[in-house]
């Protein structure tokens, strides 16, 4: 799978790739992916690293798993939707705005998926040790 200037692609396994690209190419990646025979999307990771956000997209691609990664910024943590290419991203991209926090822009359905109304917003954020807030 050529992705030549897209990102930084690397092996943690041996049936595991990951491909590291920053935010203004994760559309681009995305296409790639789907050009290259990429069709199922198995899940989505998000976490609060602390210092910023970090969204890993895994794809099934025979046998092996793609994970597509983008890490966003605290003050503007917002990502493109890829259900265009992958529907089956709906349900993982609404879990990530609710527990997370990240927008998904362009997303067919953004309303909360497992959440009550009077739950805390975004429970998978960090807190500030000093006061208790989010950060």
């Amino acid at each position: 799978m050529m992705l030549k200037g897209i990102g930084k692609v690397y092996r943690k396994q041996k049936r595991s790739t990951f491909i590291e690209v920053p935010r203004t190419k994760f559309n681009e990646a995305v296409s790639m992916l789907k050009k290259h025979g990429l069709t199922r999307i198995s899940s989505i990771t998000g976490y609060d690293s602390g210092g910023m956000f970090e969204v890993i997209y895994h794809f099934d691609f025979r046998g092996q798993l793609v994970n597509l990664k983008v890490k966003l910024p605290r003050r503007s943590p917002y990502i493109d939707t890829i259900t265009g290419h992958f529907p089956g991203a709906e349900l993982f991209e609404r879990e990530l705005m609710e527990m997370l926090g990240v927008e998904v822009r362009g997303h067919p359905d953004p309303r909360k998926l497992f959440l009550c109304e009077d739950s805390p917003s975004c429970p998978l954020r960090k807190m500030e040790a000093k006061h208790g807030k989010q950060k």
